[in-house]
């Protein structure tokens, strides 16, 4: 018990400094909610859907995206500045350690795409209702799966400052290849089928396909699977904790990266 009262606390802690620079998260916020009425707004008279509905979703996850992506920032500056060597020392197992940190990207990733969904709700009433509520869990899931895979270019950039480099890439592909702005029948029209197939089954289309479902009732394209949903999430998860594992089992067997 004293241990997963451990965990629990690298947990708080882990999750305190991503909330911790007020001024901060607040720009980040204004900086989503102010992409998501400008850009919503501006293409809502140029398209035949109601871009707004549409969009506004993909900024939601967009935002648990780099929010639950940022606990490999915390993990990498840990490693560099000696914070992982000391959470080693700690009455934890190493499992404890790494399933904190991707409990913490977890909660933190609910928690701002909750925020951007509250904004979101005083213009989308439709998505005030329990089916929102109801996603929660799956949302929890899903950072942390997004988590695991900053823990594997935490695995392979080790210390080095190769980790901002590969983080800004990775995520500037993802949101690309996926449906936060565009629909999968506009995808298709450019992308290979090969590349179709990847974007549709992207946990950051999954993601905002669920709640493009909860505002317009029922599924808006062929795109949105609960299960796929949480398969994918459940399985980057799995990885993610591989690769922590590793990363820290070295780091305790050796004393660095």
């Amino acid at each position: 018990m004293s241990q997963f009262r451990g965990m629990l606390r690298i947990a708080r802690v882990d999750l305190s400094y991503f909330f911790r620079t007020k001024w901060l998260l607040g720009t980040l916020i204004g900086l989503n909610v102010t992409d998501m009425f400008v850009v919503g707004i501006v293409y809502k008279g140029m398209m035949s859907i109601n871009y707004f509905d549409f969009y506004a979703p993909g900024v939601i996850i967009t935002g648990l995206f780099f929010a639950s992506f940022d606990v490999g920032r915390r993990v990498h500056l840990g490693l560099t500045e000696g914070v992982s060597q000391y959470y080693l020392t700690l009455p934890v197992s190493l499992n404890e350690v790494v399933m904190a940190h991707l409990i913490s990207a977890g909660l933190g990733g609910a928690i701002y795409a909750g925020i951007l969904t509250g904004v979101a709700m005083a213009f989308i009433p439709q998505l005030a209702t329990l089916s929102t509520l109801l996603l929660i869990p799956f949302m929890f899931i899903l950072a942390m799966g997004l988590a695991g895979i900053a823990a594997v270019l935490n695995l392979f950039s080790k210390t080095g400052d190769r980790y901002w480099v590969f983080a800004d890439g990775l995520q500037t592909a993802l949101v690309s290849l996926s449906t936060i702005a565009y629909p999968l029948t506009i995808v298709s029209s450019y992308l290979p089928p090969a590349l179709v197939t990847f974007v549709e089954y992207n946990p950051l289309s999954q993601g905002a396909e669920a709640l493009r479902t909860v505002i317009n009732g029922a599924p808006s394209s062929a795109v949105f699977n609960l299960p796929a949903l949480l398969l994918t999430s459940l399985a980057l998860l799995a990885v993610g904790v591989v690769s922590y594992r590793h990363v820290f089992t070295e780091l305790r067997d050796a004393g660095k990266l």
